[in-house]
Order: structure tokens, then sequence, then C-alpha cells
């Protein structure tokens, strides 16, 4: 897979598509077909003339770059013009700027996604535009435009001003056709966690498989909204009224169900509710073995659609679930690894592996275990519970693999980028694999977790806090969400939000100990010790060893200018090195040094942290501690190595 030629710049992005061509194809494919090429040819012309390119074509769609709005804007007027005269062609058109990735393989990013739902606002005939691009023009003379205000669009998490060009001629909508498409929840669904009823009590997992293979298979329906997996497994163990539910998760239509295993026999239970009024809008029971389960899982998701949308079309509804294995042991397998892999802990991500490895073993084409278990490796890389050259070289190797197999994934581009970021360091890389996870999967709230985390290690701020953001909105419930949000806040500055989030973390798990350590860095940041000092005895409970929070507790007494129980807590972490010689506490020590006012031994560390390719230490520009060593001439060194020099780097306020 090439990752050299990524290019990332600022373009107008253009997506005209045909309405009702599938219609067309139905009734006349000759002439359905002739309106098609008549539409390429006219936009290859006028591509020529105002200095686009087409970038990839979807069928009866087209997706086109730009260098400048104006260019964008003035092709799409004299395309509609074009086409509007006989043999009319019904196209509509919708423009975007923004930031994009660019590789031979085509442009990704959010001004992608953006311009193609502007366009969907549109009618035949219409050019439709974003508010950043009637900013770039509005000063121009000879334009006419109608603003719609801003509207919130599907896997778009900021509000969007809409405009239209209004020109003699131009097709207009009405608002009330702008709001129609924007502002309901109509085609929505939560799936509850299945209840497990199996006899043998260690197949939790099988429900759970059972819950997510759904929701994932209903993510692939065009224009359905479905609540995440974290978002809805939150409601687990607790009994609520869907109603409630619904209102909770914004969503129209709850579906929940039960699970039997007994042996090779199955019977899945499933009722689809309306979420306004709690009647039920159908239910069935599914039987069969096992061999039966990824018919079981189509049948199930193809139901729910009928119900929920009848509008699709026979080829949407024809092939919903399509499992990457036909192997039902390596299914099996892999469904334990992800009831492991979903409790973010060291020792149960160290048992998704095993699982995960034992699918692949059955099935060595199995990209969704390749994908996952890329992102176990990473996970224990990152926080240092593997030598970190070893994690991200299995990681890497096994999310190389499942793009090679499917690259349609986003959780693998997710593990490639991770690999770029806190390995190898290429920027360049990281971003625009996180970008291409977006593209594919917009409402993926850890591809936007991953691109926070890539603006915060840059240094642009302001960018790390909207994605961290859009991820806690796509996934409200959400520990690692929530997490980002309260860390990103942490570092603008803005510390009662943080906290907030931290907050809202912990009423959900009250066992979430990253977010106890959120609330103690705030709180030190704020110099209030006492409170930091609480946070940290909180965390510190949650662990078994007696060294965890040695780091925290030795940088805190360091802040508040207490040398004595400060170099107590050292002690305890030199100790931990010596007996854990897998973990590298070399950020820790460079912290608490830096904090004592002793530079030579905090440039030290660092520079063993660099050597050893410590992902953290690209965080040192947002780390409290820096403001201690920005100054010294060793710092720009370190930088450099760190290959963050040219980057834009805010300072945590």
């Amino acid at each position: 897979m090439n990752q050299q030629n990524n290019i990332r710049l600022l373009a107008a992005v253009m997506f005209a598509d045909i309405v009702g061509y599938s219609k067309m194809m139905h009734e006349d494919e000759q002439n359905a077909k002739l309106l098609r090429d008549r539409q390429r040819a006219v936009i290859k012309d006028l591509l020529l003339k105002y200095h686009g390119e087409v970038m990839q074509y979807y069928g009866d769609g087209t997706l086109m770059m730009f260098g400048s709005a104006l260019d964008a804007v003035n092709c799409a007027r004299d395309i509609q013009r074009e086409l509007n005269n006989q043999p009319l062609v019904p196209l509509r058109i919708g423009i975007h700027m923004g930031d994009v990735m660019y590789d031979d393989e085509g442009i990704y990013g959010d001004a992608v996604n953006i311009a193609a739902r502007v366009q969907g606002l549109g009618l035949p005939g219409s050019v439709m535009l974003s508010e950043k691009v009637v900013d770039e023009i509005k000063n121009q003379p000879g334009f006419r435009f109608e603003s719609f205000g801003k509207h919130e669009l599907k896997n778009i998490y900021m509000p969007i001003g809409i405009h239209a060009v209004a020109d003699e001629g131009f097709n207009v909508p009405t608002q009330s056709y702008v709001q129609k498409l924007t502002g309901t929840n109509h085609n929505s669904i939560a799936v509850l966690p299945f209840t497990n009823y199996s006899r043998e009590k260690d197949t939790e997992y099988f429900s759970d498989g059972i819950t997510e293979e759904i929701i994932n298979a209903l993510t692939t329906i065009k224009d359905l909204k479905v609540a995440s997996r974290t978002s809805v497994f939150a409601y687990k163990k607790e009994i609520k009224d869907v109603r409630e539910i619904g209102k909770e998760l914004n969503v129209s239509t709850v579906l929940e169900g039960s699970v039997r295993k007994v042996g090779n026999k199955i019977r899945v239970t499933a009722q689809l509710i309306n979420a306004d009024d709690g009647f039920h809008i159908w239910s069935n029971n599914f039987d069969g073995d096992m061999q039966d389960i990824f018919a079981f899982q189509d049948e199930i998701a193809r139901k729910i659609v009928d119900k929920l949308e009848d509008s699709l079309s026979d080829q949407d509804k024809k092939k919903i679930y399509e499992s990457s294995t036909n192997s039902v042991e390596a299914y099996n397998y892999y469904l334990q690894g992800l009831y492991y892999w979903n409790k973010r802990t060291p020792e149960a991500v160290f048992k998704a592996i095993d699982y995960f490895d034992r699918a692949i073993e059955e099935c060595d084409t199995y990209v969704n275990a390749m994908a996952s278990l890329a992102n176990c490796y990473t996970f224990l890389g990152t926080i240092g519970h593997m030598q970190s050259k070893l994690a991200f070289m299995i990681a890497e190797k096994h999310a190389l693999m499942a793009i090679e197999l499917n690259n349609t994934r986003a959780d693998s581009y997710i593990a490639l980028g991770y690999v770029n970021l806190l390995f190898k360091w290429d920027f360049n890389s990281a971003e625009a694999n996180f970008r291409k996870a977006i593209t594919m999967e917009p409402d993926n709230s850890e591809a936007r977790q991953a691109l926070s985390l890539y603006y915060r290690i840059i240094g642009d701020y302001d960018k790390m806090l909207d994605q961290a953001d859009a991820a806690v909105k796509i996934d409200p419930l959400s520990l690692p969400a929530l997490l980002e949000s309260g860390r990103a806040h942490w570092v603008m500055g803005k510390y009662e939000k943080a906290l907030n989030a931290f907050n809202e973390a912990l009423e959900l798990d009250k066992m979430f100990r990253a977010a106890y350590e959120g609330k103690a860095a705030v709180y030190a940041s704020q110099k209030k010790y006492d409170k930091a000092l609480r946070m940290i005895k909180k965390y510190a409970k949650l662990i078994d060893s007696k060294y965890r929070g040695a780091s925290q507790l030795a940088y805190i007494y360091a802040e508040m200018g207490d040398k004595v129980l400060a170099e107590e807590n050292i002690n305890r972490l030199k100790e931990r090195e010596k007996e854990e010689p897998n973990h590298n506490l070399s950020l820790d020590f460079a912290m608490v040094y830096a904090a004592l006012g002793n530079n030579d031994l905090a440039f030290e560390y660092l520079q063993k942290a660099v050597d050893a390719k410590l992902g953290g230490v690209l965080l040192i520009h947002s780390l409290p501690f820096i403001k201690d060593l920005k100054d010294d001439p060793h710092y720009k060194e370190i930088e450099g190595q760190l290959g963050l020099a040219n980057e834009k780097i805010g300072i945590n306020k």
C-alpha cells in the first residue's frame, strides 16, 4: 500500500448526481446511459475551462476538485445551463470548501462528505453551496443566493450553513423542503444488548456478539441512523422504558431481543418497538443451527429495514449482512475476542488477542479479526504494556493485511494511522489514514478521537477540540470519547468543561480510572493540589499494584514544592522500573524532574523516551511541564528529533 503520495490541501469539492437514475435504468436502460454519458462529456469539457479535475465516478455521480471556490461555482452554473437543454439531464450539484487529503486513490476528508450531503438537499437543476463557499465568493459580482440557515447533516457534527444559487433558470428548493430533509430522526434505530438466556453462563459473549453484528449490518444501510455500540451497551444492566431510551439516544425505533443457545441450536427472539409510544412494530423468533448464524443476522436486519424504510431499493435490501468469514468456528472465536476487547483493560486485551489469533488460524482471510487484532496491539503499545517496536510492528502487519483483503474497513485505517503517528512519527500518513477512516465511516467515534489526538500532537488545538466534540456527539455514552473530550478541554485551559466530561464518564462507570487521572490533571493545573491528590488516590485504588499512582503523586508533590514526598515517590518509580522492565517510564521521570526544576535530568529522560520511540513523548507540547523546559536550548533539539519543529504548536495555558 502506497503511503508516500499523500497531499493535504484546501480545495473546493463538487459532487454532482443524476436524480432518479436508478428508476431511469429500470424503465429505459439505454436512455439512462445516454444521459449519464452526456453529463460526463459536458463536465469533462467544462473542467478544462475552470481548472477542475474528476477524482472519482460513482455510477451516475461525479466527484470533482477545484483550486478555488469561484472556479467551482462558475463551472457548476455552466454545467446546469448546458444540461438544462435537450436532452435534459436532471442533475443536482453540491459544493463545499475545506481541507482534503489527496493521493493516488482519490480525495478524503470531511469536505467530501459535506459536499455529498449538501448536494443531497438539492433538486434537479439546482446548485447547492455550503456557507464556506458563499463566504469565498460573496463579494464577486453577478451571483444571487438563497439562504436556508444552518442545518445538521447526517454524519456531519457541526451545523452547516446551506445556500443555493438563485440565478434565473436555476431550480431552488423551498425552506420547508430542506427542513424536511434535515430535521427528522424518522429512519433511526438503537439495537439494545440482546439478553443471554443460554444455559451455559459463559456464553454471554455470544449474545453481545449477535448484538454487535446486527448493529454493523444496519450501519451499511444508506440514510439509516444507527446508535453506536458503546451508547447502547450502556443500557445492558439498566432497566429503562424504551421511550426514555429513545429520547436519550434520539432514535425513533428500538430493537430488543434475546439469544438462547443450547449446543448447536440457537433461538433468537427480536422485537422492534416504536420509541415514541412504546408500541410493538414487529416481533419474530428465529430458530436454527450455529451453521445458520450468518443467515440469521441477515434475515433479522432485512426485516428491520423493511419496517423502517419501505423506500429502500431492492438492491439496497438484497445484501445487508456480509460476513468476512464462512467459518462458524472462526466467527465464534471472533465474538469472544470482541467481548474482551470491548472491556479496554490490558488484562482483557491480552485475552482478546488470544481469541482473535484463534479466529485467524481458523480463517486466514478474516478481515474483521485482523483489524481488531491490529487495534489490540496498537492499544498495548500505546499504553506501554508491550515493547513499542514489537507491538506496532504486529499492529502494522495485521492492519495492512486487513486493508489488502478489504480496503473499506475504517478500523484498519485507524490502526494503521496510529502506527504512523505514535511509532513512525509520520504525521502526513497518519492524518491521511484517519481521514480515510472518517470518509468511509463518518459516524465512527474512534476515528474522530484518533484525529483529535493527531491535532493535539501537532498543536492545532482548535481542530483537536472540534474532533473531540464530534466524537462525543456521535457517541455520547462512550467512555473513551468523553475521556478524549476532557483531555482536549484541559489542554485548551477550559477546566470546567474538562471536569464535566470526566464526571460524565464517571457517572457511566465509577471504575473508569482514567477519568480520575484526568480530574487530577485539571486540579493540578488549577493549583488545587488537595483535590488532585484525592483523585490520584482514588485512581490508585483501582489498580492492583503497589507502584501505581507513583508518577502522578511525584509530579503533584513536586509542583507543591514538597521535595521529600516527591523523592519518596521517585524511589517507588525506580523500584517499579526494576521490577517491570517492559514498561517504559522515561516520560514519567522527565515530567517529575522538570517539576522539581532539574532540567538536566528532565532532558536526559526525554531523550531516552525519544530513543525508545515512546509514543507519549509526542504529547510534550500539551503537557504542563513544558512550561519549564521550552526556553532551554535542548528543547529545540528534542522538537527536531520528533519532527514537530515545523508543526503548528500551541502551549497549554
